[in-house]
């Protein structure tokens, strides 16, 4: 049918210009002024209540606590500055690049000694999602890991202290009772608190090849973490041990002087707000509840 006009708030439509009948979160719609419907909020006061509820609580699960919504991205191309070394060199190359395509620059080892590390700033909890690209190409152990530290960071000092590390990409050996298999990618979980022993396993599904794979480590809202292979979901370890975690290393790192190469790119991490933002995400639906039941 041929409508007059349709109210912006709620999308009301009616052939009465004056929007006569109109009534559910507003009042009555009165007559048009210069072509367009006027009308204000049923329970105004209330309405602006609940959406600055929704805006606080939203800003608040943004900047609070383990909450933080710190996301941390780097693509090397603007150097090694983001970078701390813990042992070794990790050089700052243009001989491989990934993030962003068309590019140049990436990180190196050429060495299993060289490890550099990343101090989140936080202390992340609940869910979150990290990723990086790896070229797998002569190094015989080349991963990255997000950790969680007593204390603040990486632990430098004394490594010993991790409480926590989700390690992932390729790695020489498993630990027991998985069967290694050179042919799959791996990843770590070092303390289990549930059916699923701690240690190195192999990543089903995954495939090495020399070039350039996309590894993620994603810890779910409760004590699962999710390792995804290039896109594609390879294993859920079920029972890690819960800790914040608070830093990221790329590299072995180990007083081992074996020699190949490995490059490291388009590194991401991203913790969610968690529990505030979905609290202020129902308030939302509520009111959509509200609008359509009236």
């Amino acid at each position: 049918m041929q409508t007059d006009w349709q109210c912006p708030l709620c999308l009301y439509r009616s052939e009465n210009r004056n929007g006569l009948g109109h009534d559910s979160l507003h009042d009555t719609c009165v007559p048009a002024r210069a072509g367009k419907p006027q009308h204000t909020l049923k329970g105004g006061k209330k309405m602006r209540a609940i959406l600055t509820l929704v805006a606080a609580l939203t800003g608040l699960a943004l900047v609070c606590g383990g909450a933080v919504a710190l996301t941390f991205t780097d693509d090397f191309e603007a150097g090694m500055g983001n970078w701390s070394a813990a042992t070794g060199v990790v050089d700052w190359v243009t001989t491989q690049n990934k993030v962003p395509d068309g590019s140049g620059h990436s990180a190196y080892c050429d060495l299993s000694l060289d490890r550099v590390y990343h101090d989140l700033g936080v202390e992340a909890d609940g869910w979150f999602k990290f990723g990086v690209w790896i070229y797998d190409d002569t190094m015989t152990r080349t991963y990255a890991q997000v950790c969680g530290y007593s204390g603040s960071g990486y632990n430098l000092a004394s490594p010993g202290s991790a409480q926590q590390l989700f390690a992932i990409g390729k790695y020489n050996s498993n630990t027991a009772p998985y069967v290694y298999d050179a042919t799959k990618y791996q990843a770590r979980v070092l303390y289990s608190n549930g059916p699923d022993a701690a240690g190195w396993f192999n990543l089903p599904g995954s495939v090495r090849s020399v070039g350039w794979h996309k590894f993620e480590v994603e810890r779910l809202a409760n004590t699962d973490v999710n390792f995804y292979f290039d896109g594609g979901l390879s294993r859920t370890f079920v029972g890690a041990k819960y800790f914040s975690m608070d830093s990221l290393t790329l590299g072995f790192g180990t007083t081992s002087t074996s020699n190949g190469n490995t490059w490291y790119d388009g590194v991401e991490f991203v913790p969610e707000p968690g529990s505030l933002l979905a609290l202020g995400t129902g308030l939302i639906a509520l009111v959509g509840i509200r609008r359509r039941r009236a």
